[in-house]
């Protein structure tokens, strides 16, 4: 017992730790948003800034469920194929039966079910999250293909508009799904009894065990959330479009890994992170992309800058890891 509630306190003071840390990307943040503001008079408007917080949201939402997942010692390739299969089942559904509220629930029903499936070959199989996700990753998306017989799917019901138009107290209904998910995240990840397991799990596996953390139901549970949140995202990414597509997602997986690692959470060491430096990682992606469009730099260049800065966060966790010890 007293082990346990040392470790409890060890992993608390972790949380604190990070949430400090994770003030270096709200600095970095900031001085991106003032470049840019410095080099165009559109970049920090209202409307602007209320397209880059849109644009964030579809990543930061998959960003979310990879920050369980990383903390938790592993790793999630498959989000965008599970988000491109989620949104065609959804899509079909909806049209078949004309409503959206099933259509919806049937995305996120499967969503975890499929990020449950890739749990059960890490937990109970023992097989490399790496590689169940690589070979899952190429499985989902080729349902979605089969599914869709390679097509958009079109003709949503309207109610679908509502979510990517509408708005509430003038911020973007789409915000308040990703403000929403990050409020609820952050009570689990930092605030729950869960939470602390799931940074014990990803920092010392057998410790974890030792100390009577179920470690496979663990891990099955980050993935399931990853699973989850991906098919909100891909509801999200639905409404934006008006169609659902077998195709969206791709590449997803990265820009989340970028966004969790830009926001402070470890790929090299496991049990290392947090949620909201997850959220202001994935504004700082689409703040970046947003800017570099808007002073008309080549897209092509913009894919080097953003190589460039995820090489230099992956740098900056080398760093922080290495003068933490």
């Amino acid at each position: 017992m007293n082990i346990e509630m040392a470790e409890n306190q060890t992993i608390g003071f972790k949380i604190k730790k990070q949430l400090l840390g994770g003030l270096g990307i709200f600095v970095g943040l900031f001085l991106l948003l003032t470049i840019f503001s410095m080099l165009s008079s559109v970049f920090f408007t209202s409307g602007n800034l209320q397209n880059i917080l849109i644009q964030s949201a579809t990543n930061a939402i998959i960003a979310a469920g990879m920050t369980f997942v990383i903390i938790a010692g592993e790793i999630d390739l498959s989000v965008g194929s599970i988000l491109a299969l989620t949104s065609i089942v959804s899509a079909e559904i909806m049209l078949s039966t004309g409503s959206l509220l099933l259509g919806i629930i049937v995305a996120l029903v499967l969503g975890t079910i499929l990020g449950a499936l890739n749990g059960l070959f890490v937990a109970y199989m023992g097989f490399p999250a790496f590689i169940v996700t690589l070979a899952t990753m190429w499985l989902f998306r080729g349902s979605a293909y089969v599914l869709s017989d390679g097509q958009a799917i079109v003709g949503l019901p309207e109610g679908l508009r509502v979510l990517s138009s509408g708005s509430f107290l003038m911020i973007p209904n789409i915000v308040w799904v990703m403000i929403i998910t990050y409020v609820l995240c952050y009570i689990l990840l930092a605030k729950l009894t869960i939470g602390r397991k799931i940074y014990a799990t990803g920092d010392n596996q057998e410790s974890a065990r030792l100390s009577g953390i179920n470690v496979k139901a663990i891990k099955i549970l980050v993935f399931s959330l990853s699973g989850f949140l991906t098919s909100v995202a891909g509801v999200v990414l639905m409404a934006r479009l008006n169609s659902a597509q077998p195709v969206a997602g791709t590449s997803f997986e990265l820009t989340a890994i970028a966004a969790a690692v830009i926001g402070g959470t470890s790929l090299t060491k496991g049990g290392v992170g947090g949620i909201v430096g997850t959220l202001v990682g994935a504004v700082f992606i689409a703040s970046l992309l947003n800017g570099l469009v808007v002073i008309n730099v080549s897209a092509f260049w913009q894919q080097v800058i953003m190589g460039i800065v995820i090489l230099v966060a992956v740098g900056i966790d080398k760093y922080r890891k290495k003068f933490s010890m």
